[in-house]
Formats: structure tokens, C-alpha cells, sequence
């Protein structure tokens, strides 16, 4: 069992309960030095009882909760102190365990145990982080999945093929004078086949995986007075930005989060890109133009009722060759701008003021940035996973057309066929390293 750690495990701010969560070798003795409770302390009962500090000076009442291993969130010994969700009370005690040696936890070190112990694949451990962070009620439905085993019961399956595969292999490089059971050609080439068919599958659910965890960076661009507040605040349903007839009222972009089809969508109403001699305008200029650069998608709009100009094309110009859709606004005006300059491209027409055309906008929005969405669809694989997917996929295809063509030795096919379960395994947690683990547990908070 591993040293003793210490962290808060809820956020800070007053609170009603407040947690402190130790784990790892010889906890409850040392909480017990402590809290002081008139029950024998048994796993997974609740014990009411007080805390006082190392000079015995009572700190708070509440209740301790034990966990013996293997039976607990890490497979350590591990206690929970219930306490008064005041921070000075949770700071005190904190500080009572430091000074008695246990260490403070590192961000997701309690769910890196979990992992480490066994009790938790890593695929599972992710999903903690993402189950705790999840932005709307889709991207919690994910994690949720993904945390009860989901993707390890998928991709699981595709590992052992390999590992049949190398299996038959080895035994047929090992007893090749022995009367064994062997695999033709075509056996090995339909096993790969399926590997490949199951990875490509997943990797069908990457860009929109990446979209539900991360959001959409959408960025309203455009000249002056064309309408991209008022089209920023019919999108969010309020009147977040300031609106008027002043060209250049927008002297810096605004960002907000909403959602299209719980999908999170961080928003931003960039200033109005023009050459200006006024200086907080021209910072304002400059910094959305980063923010152009930074976008998954831009939409660009121009005024229906009135003519393109061009400083319109100028503008289009410097952004035509990212993702973005034409944004035609004020069609409650009329229509006079010669939209025959866009022909061939993405257009949708809009009245900002009048709420029109936005349901058409919300469903370009996601078809545009490759966000597919169907119910029957439980898992959407991460950024991490995609690169270890293509990975593994590219060597089993390279494998697959070599072995078509040629005589492949059994050591060299051993050799493709273990990188791309490494690959797999890595996904898992199965095959990993120190450096691997620390980036992905960084990203917890401290006490999970």
C-alpha cells in the first residue's frame, strides 16, 4: 500500500458539508490520533465524532466514514471526514494531517490509484475528469458510458484478436515441426479486416467526441454595422452585446457559451475589421483578428440591404480559406446586396432582428464542423484515443497490404501485428508510461 495522502475533496466556498479525503497506508490510525468517536470504528459505517488539532483544541464535529482495502475508490484504506463546509475549518484540518506526514495530493492522484490498484481502466479514469467537467447534459450521458466500461468493452475485443492472432503466430514460429493448428492466409486477413473495420468505426465518432468535450469555437466576423452583435445576441437569446447604428460600437470581442443541440459552443462577437486610426479600436481589431485565427468556424456576415462592398471582400478575403459559412443578415430590409459574388458557397439568410433563418443556421453550424450525432451511438472517443486509433490502423492497413502481396515472416508480422495491440492497450491503460499517466491525471482536480 502506497504513503498516505491528504486533499479537500469539494470545491471551495462555504458550503454545507465540506470533505476531506485521505488514502493509502495506515490512514484510520492516523485520522484516529484525531477524531475521537464513542463507536468502534467499522468500514462503511457513518461514526460521529469530533476533530481537534495537534494541541487538542477541538476543531469541528462531523462524520468519518472508512473504506478498507480493496473495497474503496482507490483499492487503499481510505476515510472521509465529513466536516462543516466552512474553507477555514477544511484549511485547518488539512493542515493538521500535513503536519502529522501525510502528503497532499497531487491533482487526480486518488483516481490515479484507483487506476494503478486495478479498480479503474484508464479509459474509465478519463471519465471521471469528464464526467466532472462535462458542459452539458449530453457530454454527461458520454462520460457516464464511457466511465461504465463502454469503450473498454469495445475496444477490448479488437486487442485480443491481435493477441489471438500473435498467439497463433508464435506458436506456429516456436512448434513448427509439431502437428499445431494453423491459420491460412486468408484467416489472418479477415481477423486484421475486422480490427480495422472495428477501429474505423470508432474513429467515425472522433470530431464530434472532440466537439462534446470541447466545444465549437464560432466567431462572428465581419465589417461594421452589418449586424454581428445583434446576430450574437439572437443566437444566445439575450442582449448581451450593445447594439446600435454607430459603426465600430464593438471596439473589442465579446466571448459567451451556449449550446446547438447540447453541443457547448463558446460564441464570439468579434469587433468590426476596418482600418481606424483610434487606437482601443485598432487593439480591438488585432485581438479579434487572433481570435479569427483560433475559430473552428467562421461565420461572416454581410448586410442584406445594402450592397457589397469592398470592404466586404476584403474582409472575405482574409478568411476564405477556413471553415465558414456565409451569413446574409437583415433580409427583413429586403434583399439588395448581389449575392452572385458568393455563388457556389455556403450562404444562409438571416434576420437577426426577427429571428429568422437561425434554426437553418444551428444545423449548418454543426453539419459544417463535421458534429454527427445519432442516439444509437453510446461512445465518442477523445483527442488521446483518435491518435492511438489511427495509429493502430495505419500499421494493421500497411500489414494487410504487404502480407496480400508477399510472403511476410512470422517474426516480422509479430513485430506489426504487437505495435498495433500496444496501441490498443495503450488506449486502455494496458500498455502506458509515467509520462503518459502524469499528462493525463494533471488535468483532474486536486482530491479526485
Amino acid at each position: 500500500m502506497r504513503e498516505p495522502i491528504v486533499a479537500i475533496a469539494t470545491p471551495y466556498g462555504e458550503g454545507a458539508i465540506g470533505i476531506i479525503r485521505l488514502s493509502g497506508k495506515n490512514v484510520l490510525d492516523i485520522v484516529k490520533k484525531f477524531f475521537k468517536t464513542k463507536s468502534r470504528i467499522k468500514p462503511r459505517y457513518a461514526h460521529f465524532g469530533k476533530l481537534y488539532d495537534e494541541e487538542g483544541e477541538e476543531l469541528d464535529e462531523g462524520v468519518l466514514i472508512y473504506y478498507k482495502a480493496p473495497n474503496s475508490y482507490t483499492g487503499e484504506d481510505l476515510v472521509e471526514l465529513n466536516l462543516h463546509g466552512n474553507p477555514r475549518i477544511l484549511k485547518r484540518a488539512l493542515e493538521v494531517f500535513l503536519k502529522a506526514g501525510v502528503r497532499l495530493a497531487e491533482p487526480g492522484e486518488f483516481t490515479k490509484r484507483a487506476f494503478l490498484n486495478g479498480k479503474l481502466d484508464l479509459t474509465q479514469a478519463e471519465a471521471v475528469a469528464e464526467l466532472i467537467s462535462a458542459k452539458t447534459e449530453l457530454a454527461r450521458k458520454v462520460a457516464l458510458k464511457q466511465l461504465q466500461g463502454e469503450l473498454s468493452r469495445y475496444i477490448r475485443p479488437l486487442r485480443e484478436s491481435l493477441l489471438e492472432l500473435l498467439a497463433y503466430i508464435e506458436a506456429d514460429i516456436e512448434f513448427a515441426e509439431e502437428d499445431i493448428p494453423t491459420l491460412t492466409k486468408e484467416q489472418v486477413l479477415e481477423m486484421v479486416d475486422r480490427v480495422i473495420q472495428g477501429v474505423g468505426e470508432l474513429l467515425k465518432t472522433a470530431k464530434t467526441g472532440k466537439f462534446i468535450r470541447e466545444g465549437i469555437k464560432l466567431a462572428i466576423v465581419g465589417k461594421p454595422n452589418v449586424g454581428k452583435s445583434s446576430l450574437f445576441n439572437a443566437l444566445l437569446k439575450e442582449e448581451r452585446a450593445i447594439v446600435t447604428d454607430i459603426a465600430g460600437t464593438t471596439r473589442d470581442y465579446i466571448e459567451e457559451t451556449l449550446q446547438i443541440k447540447e453541443i457547448p459552443v463558446k460564441l464570439i462577437d468579434t469587433a468590426g475589421i476596418r482600418e481606424t486610426e483610434d487606437v482601443v479600436e485598432k487593439i480591438g481589431v488585432e485581438r479579434s483578428k487572433q481570435k479569427i485565427a483560433e475559430a473552428d468556424l467562421i461565420l461572416f456576415v454581410v448586410d442584406a440591404s445594402s450592397k457589397i462592398t469592398d470592404e466586404d471582400l476584403k474582409i472575405y478575403e482574409e478568411i476564405k480559406n477556413k471553415e465558414h459559412i456565409i451569413i446574409v443578415n437583415k433580409i427583413d430590409l429586403g434583399i439588395k446586396a448581389d449575392l452572385e459574388i458568393f455563388k457556389g458557397k455556403n450562404i444562409i439568410k438571416v434576420s437577426a432582428l426577427k429571428g429568422e433563418g437561425l434554426e437553418n443556421l444551428s444545423e449548418e453550424i454543426l453539419k459544417r464542423v463535421g458534429v454527427q450525432l445519432d442516439e444509437s451511438v453510446n461512445i465518442y472517443v477523445s483527442v488521446r484515443h483518435e491518435t492511438l486509433l489511427k495509429k493502430a490502423k495505419e500499421v494493421l492497413e500497411k500489414f494487410k497490404e504487404e502480407y496480400k502481396i508477399r510472403e511476410i515472416s512470422p517474426e516480422i508480422a509479430m513485430l506489426d501485428l504487437r505495435e498495433a495491440a500496444d496501441y490498443l492497450g495503450e488506449i486502455l491503460g494496458e500498455v502506458t508510461t509515467d509520462d503518459v499517466l502524469g499528462k493525463i491525471f494533471s488535468t483532474f482536480c486536486i482530491g479526485k
